[in-house]
Protein backbone atom coordinates (compact mmCIF):
# COMPACT_ATOMS: atom_id res chain seq x y z
CA UNK A 1 0.00 0.00 0.00
CA UNK A 2 2.73 2.47 0.88
CA UNK A 3 4.56 1.68 -2.35
CA UNK A 4 1.35 2.28 -4.27
CA UNK A 5 0.96 5.63 -2.52
CA UNK A 6 4.56 6.50 -3.27
CA UNK A 7 3.77 6.31 -6.99
CA UNK A 8 0.19 7.56 -6.92
CA UNK A 9 -0.58 9.90 -4.00
CA UNK A 10 -0.03 13.63 -4.34
CA UNK A 11 3.32 14.70 -2.86
CA UNK A 12 1.59 17.40 -0.78
CA UNK A 13 -1.02 15.10 0.80
CA UNK A 14 -1.83 16.23 4.35
CA UNK A 15 -4.87 14.28 5.56
CA UNK A 16 -5.01 10.48 5.82
CA UNK A 17 -8.35 8.76 6.44
CA UNK A 18 -8.20 5.20 7.78
CA UNK A 19 -11.37 3.15 7.29
CA UNK A 20 -11.30 0.24 9.69
CA UNK A 21 -9.54 0.00 13.04
CA UNK A 22 -8.27 -3.57 13.08
CA UNK A 23 -4.74 -4.85 13.63
CA UNK A 24 -3.51 -3.77 10.20
CA UNK A 25 -4.63 -0.14 10.49
CA UNK A 26 -1.77 1.08 12.69
CA UNK A 27 0.82 -0.28 10.28
CA UNK A 28 -0.89 1.19 7.25
CA UNK A 29 -0.63 4.60 8.91
CA UNK A 30 3.09 4.07 9.48
CA UNK A 31 3.61 2.97 5.90
CA UNK A 32 1.76 5.89 4.36
CA UNK A 33 3.49 8.42 6.62
CA UNK A 34 6.86 6.97 5.61
CA UNK A 35 6.33 7.64 1.91
CA UNK A 36 4.33 10.83 2.49
CA UNK A 37 5.94 12.74 5.38
CA UNK A 38 3.73 15.66 4.30
CA UNK A 39 0.83 13.97 6.14
CA UNK A 40 -0.12 16.14 9.11
CA UNK A 41 -3.26 14.50 10.43
CA UNK A 42 -4.92 11.10 10.57
CA UNK A 43 -8.63 10.43 10.90
CA UNK A 44 -10.04 7.03 11.81
CA UNK A 45 -13.51 5.67 11.05
CA UNK A 46 -14.82 2.31 12.20
CA UNK A 47 -18.29 0.80 12.43
CA UNK A 48 -17.71 0.49 16.18
CA UNK A 49 -16.83 4.00 17.35
CA UNK A 50 -14.98 2.72 20.41
CA UNK A 51 -12.50 0.82 18.24
CA UNK A 52 -11.81 3.97 16.22
CA UNK A 53 -11.24 5.90 19.44
CA UNK A 54 -8.85 3.24 20.73
CA UNK A 55 -6.78 3.35 17.54
CA UNK A 56 -6.77 7.15 17.57
CA UNK A 57 -5.47 7.12 21.16
CA UNK A 58 -2.79 4.60 20.24
CA UNK A 59 -1.60 6.69 17.30
CA UNK A 60 -1.66 9.82 19.45
CA UNK A 61 0.61 8.05 21.93
CA UNK A 62 3.03 7.57 19.02
CA UNK A 63 3.01 11.33 18.44
CA UNK A 64 0.66 11.24 15.44
CA UNK A 65 -2.13 13.85 15.36
CA UNK A 66 -5.21 11.62 15.14
CA UNK A 67 -8.94 11.85 15.73
CA UNK A 68 -11.81 9.38 15.49
CA UNK A 69 -14.64 10.42 13.18
CA UNK A 70 -18.24 9.22 12.90
CA UNK A 71 -19.29 10.73 9.55
CA UNK A 72 -17.53 8.66 6.89
CA UNK A 73 -18.96 10.57 3.93
CA UNK A 74 -17.76 13.91 5.30
CA UNK A 75 -14.34 12.51 6.18
CA UNK A 76 -14.04 11.00 2.69
CA UNK A 77 -14.64 14.41 1.13
CA UNK A 78 -11.83 15.97 3.20
CA UNK A 79 -9.15 13.29 2.79
CA UNK A 80 -6.09 13.37 0.54
CA UNK A 81 -5.33 9.66 1.03
CA UNK A 82 -7.89 7.05 2.08
CA UNK A 83 -6.75 3.60 3.18
CA UNK A 84 -9.36 0.93 3.89
CA UNK A 85 -8.76 -2.26 5.85
CA UNK A 86 -12.12 -3.94 6.43
CA UNK A 87 -14.00 -7.07 5.40
CA UNK A 88 -17.06 -5.10 4.37
CA UNK A 89 -19.57 -6.64 1.98
CA UNK A 90 -21.13 -3.23 1.33
CA UNK A 91 -19.15 -0.38 -0.31
CA UNK A 92 -18.02 2.08 2.34
CA UNK A 93 -16.21 4.72 0.29
CA UNK A 94 -18.55 6.43 -2.17
CA UNK A 95 -17.06 7.77 -5.36
CA UNK A 96 -19.35 10.80 -5.33
CA UNK A 97 -17.60 11.98 -2.15
CA UNK A 98 -14.04 11.75 -3.50
CA UNK A 99 -12.58 15.15 -4.22
CA UNK A 100 -10.15 15.69 -7.10
CA UNK A 101 -6.62 14.62 -6.22
CA UNK A 102 -7.56 11.91 -3.71
CA UNK A 103 -5.63 8.65 -3.57
CA UNK A 104 -7.72 5.61 -2.61
CA UNK A 105 -5.90 2.57 -1.18
CA UNK A 106 -8.13 -0.51 -0.83
CA UNK A 107 -6.60 -3.23 1.32
CA UNK A 108 -9.23 -5.27 3.10
CA UNK A 109 -11.54 -6.90 0.57
CA UNK A 110 -10.05 -9.96 -1.12
CA UNK A 111 -13.04 -12.09 -2.13
CA UNK A 112 -15.74 -11.63 -4.81
CA UNK A 113 -18.36 -10.62 -2.24
CA UNK A 114 -16.30 -8.04 -0.33
CA UNK A 115 -16.41 -4.39 -1.39
CA UNK A 116 -14.81 -1.33 0.19
CA UNK A 117 -15.66 1.21 -2.52
CA UNK A 118 -18.53 1.59 -4.96
CA UNK A 119 -18.65 1.53 -8.75
CA UNK A 120 -18.51 5.32 -8.97
CA UNK A 121 -15.16 5.37 -7.17
CA UNK A 122 -13.74 3.04 -9.80
CA UNK A 123 -15.37 4.91 -12.67
CA UNK A 124 -13.84 8.25 -11.62
CA UNK A 125 -10.34 6.92 -11.03
CA UNK A 126 -7.10 5.91 -12.65
CA UNK A 127 -6.99 2.30 -11.44
CA UNK A 128 -3.93 0.30 -10.43
CA UNK A 129 -3.38 -2.97 -8.57
CA UNK A 130 -0.54 -4.61 -6.70
CA UNK A 131 -0.45 -7.59 -9.07
CA UNK A 132 -2.72 -8.21 -12.03
CA UNK A 133 -2.91 -11.96 -11.44
CA UNK A 134 -4.23 -11.43 -7.92
CA UNK A 135 -6.57 -8.54 -8.73
CA UNK A 136 -8.51 -10.43 -11.39
CA UNK A 137 -8.75 -13.58 -9.28
CA UNK A 138 -11.95 -13.03 -7.31
CA UNK A 139 -11.44 -9.50 -5.92
CA UNK A 140 -14.78 -7.72 -5.59
CA UNK A 141 -13.49 -4.15 -5.80
CA UNK A 142 -12.16 -4.91 -9.30
CA UNK A 143 -14.53 -7.56 -10.64
CA UNK A 144 -17.81 -5.98 -9.48
CA UNK A 145 -17.42 -2.64 -11.32
CA UNK A 146 -16.32 -4.58 -14.42
CA UNK A 147 -19.40 -6.80 -14.16
CA UNK A 148 -21.71 -3.80 -13.80
CA UNK A 149 -20.16 -2.02 -16.79
CA UNK A 150 -18.84 0.88 -14.71
CA UNK A 151 -15.34 0.10 -15.98
CA UNK A 152 -13.69 -2.26 -18.44
CA UNK A 153 -10.84 -4.65 -17.69
CA UNK A 154 -8.60 -2.36 -19.75
CA UNK A 155 -9.30 0.45 -17.28
CA UNK A 156 -7.00 -1.33 -14.84
CA UNK A 157 -3.94 0.52 -16.09
CA UNK A 158 -1.11 -1.33 -14.40
CA UNK A 159 0.38 -2.92 -11.32
CA UNK A 160 3.45 -2.48 -9.13
CA UNK A 161 5.71 -3.86 -11.81
CA UNK A 162 4.44 -1.38 -14.38
CA UNK A 163 4.68 1.57 -12.01
CA UNK A 164 8.14 0.69 -10.70
CA UNK A 165 9.60 0.26 -14.18
CA UNK A 166 7.89 3.34 -15.59
CA UNK A 167 6.01 1.34 -18.20
CA UNK A 168 2.77 2.98 -17.12
CA UNK A 169 2.33 6.53 -15.86
CA UNK A 170 0.61 6.79 -12.50
CA UNK A 171 -0.80 10.16 -11.55
CA UNK A 172 -0.95 12.52 -14.53
CA UNK A 173 -2.09 15.62 -12.63
CA UNK A 174 -2.88 16.85 -9.13
CA UNK A 175 -6.58 16.56 -9.92
CA UNK A 176 -6.50 12.85 -10.79
CA UNK A 177 -8.26 10.45 -8.45
CA UNK A 178 -6.09 7.36 -8.12
CA UNK A 179 -7.37 3.96 -7.04
CA UNK A 180 -4.99 1.24 -5.83
CA UNK A 181 -6.32 -2.22 -5.04
CA UNK A 182 -4.00 -4.21 -2.81
CA UNK A 183 -5.13 -7.81 -3.19
CA UNK A 184 -2.25 -8.78 -0.94
CA UNK A 185 -0.68 -12.07 -0.02
CA UNK A 186 1.99 -13.00 2.49
CA UNK A 187 4.09 -14.51 -0.32
CA UNK A 188 4.50 -11.03 -1.81
CA UNK A 189 5.74 -9.66 1.52
CA UNK A 190 8.27 -12.48 1.79
CA UNK A 191 9.48 -11.96 -1.78
CA UNK A 192 9.91 -8.24 -1.11
CA UNK A 193 11.85 -8.87 2.11
CA UNK A 194 14.07 -11.38 0.36
CA UNK A 195 14.88 -8.84 -2.35
CA UNK A 196 15.63 -6.10 0.19
CA UNK A 197 17.90 -8.31 2.30
CA UNK A 198 19.73 -9.56 -0.78
CA UNK A 199 20.40 -5.97 -1.82
CA UNK A 200 21.55 -5.02 1.68
CA UNK A 201 23.90 -7.98 1.67
CA UNK A 202 25.51 -6.78 -1.57
CA UNK A 203 26.00 -3.29 -0.14
CA UNK A 204 27.55 -4.61 3.08
CA UNK A 205 30.03 -6.72 1.12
Amino acid sequence: SALGAKYLARPDAETLLVVGAGEMARWLVRGHRTVRPSLKRVRVWNRTVERAQELAALLESDGIATEAVTDLDAATAEADIITTCTRSREPLVKGANLRPGTHLDLVGGFTPDTRESDDEAARRSRIFVDRRESAFDGVGDILAPIASGAIKESDVLGDHYDLATGQVAGRLSNSDITFFKNAGGGHLDLMTCETVFAQLGKELR
